[in-house]
């Protein structure tokens, strides 16, 4: 993944506590693969979804890192209720305190909320839960604090009910990375090599937008580089664009 792109969906660690961070896109747009490579390249993660993965990053060549996959922990709570009922309990059942919370698939869970404050509670709840594990983490051997940061992903089309409490989420979720097709590419402007071609922009409170290409080709395999032009760029990451294997979802 994009060195700045990895710091902003994933800066957890030493320093102030980021602000929780909404991945929000169509169908197919690399979601789960953001929030997957966020959780392989970071320090200890609690990945939550209503269903298993069917596929890891990596897995099909034999090139995820063992030790990133043992520094994190996959939970599939399948409704609302049994993800409340989860974070409620994570305090007594985890061995330690996650240094990244992550949680797929939101739009699943916002699907069993009655009404706009069942949608806040669970968001409430979220950026809580992340709080209490801040808390706990205490300090890095230099005596920086240390943080946990949240970051969530959810479908958006334009067609479904849950997306009316979108102005209820970014309260909870100052920062939101949009995916959106890249048109340039769909006219075929760009030689894409039959990848399906995304645009990422990330807008965080306090700091200029940040955009970055997304490629994905035929066997899944992502692909990020920096957008050159438009707004700035991280100059450390003008030259870094890497291949990881995709889940994509």
């Amino acid at each position: 993944m994009s060195a700045a792109l990895q710091r902003a969906l994933g800066a957890a660690g030493p320093g102030p506590a980021p602000a929780p961070a909404l991945v929000l896109g169509p169908a197919r747009s690399g979601r789960s693969a953001l929030l997957f490579r966020a959780a392989l390249g970071g320090p200890r993660a609690l990945f939550l979804a209503p269903r298993a993965l069917q596929r890891l990053p990596g897995a099909r060549r034999g090139e995820s890192d063992p030790r990133g996959l043992q520094r994190i922990q996959f939970l599939y709570p399948p409704s609302l209720r049994e993800l409340l009922r989860l974070l409620a309990s994570l305090h007594q059942s985890l061995p330690g305190p996650p240094a990244l919370l992550l949680l797929d698939g939101l739009e699943q869970y916002l699907a069993g909320c009655p009404g706009p404050q069942a949608a806040a509670r669970l968001s409430a709840l979220l950026v809580d839960t992340a709080s209490y594990f801040t808390g706990r983490l205490g300090a890095d051997p230099q005596g920086s604090p240390t943080c946990c940061q949240l970051i969530a992903s959810m479908q958006v089309s334009g067609e479904t009910e849950v997306e009316d409490y979108l102005c209820i989420l970014q309260r909870y979720f100052p920062a939101q990375c949009w995916l959106c097709p890249d048109s340039a590419a769909a006219l075929g402007q760009e030689d894409c090599g039959g990848d399906r071609m995304f645009r990422a922009r990330l807008s965080q409170p306090g700091a200029a937008d940040q955009e970055w290409k997304l490629g994905f080709g035929l066997d899944g395999e992502m692909r990020v580089s920096p957008v050159p032009w438009g707004r700035a760029e991280d100059p450390g990451a003008a030259s870094d664009t890497d291949r990881a294997a995709g889940v994509e979802k």
